[in-house]
């Protein structure tokens, strides 16, 4: 409808036909009387009014875009949590110590053949393991911390015999440079002197890497032979054996026979293509994958399901 006492405009009411300008005498645009006449109920919007309606669609659009980076952001945070919970479940599993409380072998007796090698068992078991260990090595130690209390329960259980290689590439880290093959000659004197005294010698061998008493790579100092007669000594080694090992009695026998460990720990590595290092446990000839915190509850017979480690909820 057009204004009163104008003629009627041909432009429909409510509908833009072009753009609408701010202020003018309004010539040329439909629907638009004379300069201070009413407008018609279908005028065009006013650029205040047009610039207002764009700004709500702006914020509209932030605020969609606020809320789905938000919901993006949730996401986000859900997926790190539950990656940090399966890394946690992962780390508390592959860290857990099978057979805890257990102790050190009170069962096992101890012999040394002519290549050096130190056999420990109770008995005549079908499974046999070769482990090959360095003396200054700390991921031995973590080794024996995370795994030997498993080993000394199925070694005193009878289903398992143990054969130690040691070796001594590590000497040059050591503070002496030479207390790889020192620890080893004390291994030797012991399984020699007290073999066959019950546990005597795997009481010895798990005091050498406990973090108490073994030396730290590249560090200020190490054991004397002195020391590690005095350590024999303390977990149940004979005045004899401990100035054997005072006095280096087997240290040359020691040296010869590391290196022979050593060609044996490369063979072996060779042929599953990898590099040797220790500790590596083999079976049959065959390096065992020892990541797997299972890998000795696995070797056991069936029916020792009780030396499982314990869950990671546990």
């Amino acid at each position: 409808m057009a204004q009163r006492g104008r003629k009627q405009s041909s432009q429909v009411p409510g509908m833009v036909s072009g753009g609408s300008r701010s202020g003018g005498s309004g010539g040329g645009r439909p629907g638009q009387g004379k300069p201070g006449g009413k407008a018609p109920s279908g005028k065009v919007p006013s650029g205040k009014a047009r610039s207002g309606a764009r700004q709500s669609i702006a914020a509209a659009r932030r605020s969609s875009g606020d809320r789905t980076q938000l919901i993006i952001g949730g996401v986000a945070v859900v997926v790190i949590i539950a990656i940090i919970a399966v890394g946690l479940v992962l780390y508390n599993k592959n860290s857990a110590v099978p057979e805890s409380g257990y102790g050190v072998s009170t069962a096992s007796t101890a012999s040394v053949d002519d290549s050096g090698i130190i056999t420990v068992s109770n008995g005549s078991p079908d499974l046999v393991l070769d482990i090959y260990e360095d003396g200054l090595c700390p991921v031995c130690g973590h080794f024996e911390g995370q795994f030997g209390e498993q080993i000394s329960k199925a070694i005193d259980q009878g289903q398992l015999t143990v054969r130690y290689h040691m070796v001594d590439f590590l000497n040059s880290r050591s503070h002496s440079g030479d207390y790889s093959t020192r620890a080893y000659a004390a291994l030797m004197a012991v399984a020699k002197g007290d073999g066959e005294k019950p546990g005597v010698f795997m009481q010895f061998h798990s005091a050498l890497f406990d973090s108490k008493n073994q030396p730290v790579e590249n560090g200020s100092s190490d054991l004397s032979n002195a020391q590690l007669a005095s350590l024999a000594g303390a977990n149940g080694a004979s005045k004899t054996t401990q100035e054997q090992v005072s006095g280096g009695a087997e240290v040359q026998a020691a040296s010869a026979d590391a290196q022979s460990n050593l060609q044996k720990l490369s063979a072996v590595a060779a042929k599953s293509g990898q590099n040797p290092g220790t500790p590596t446990v083999v079976k049959d000839g065959t390096p065992v994958q020892i990541n797997d915190v299972d890998w000795l509850t696995k070797l056991l017979p069936a029916g020792s399901a009780d030396s499982s480690a314990p869950s990671s909820g546990g």
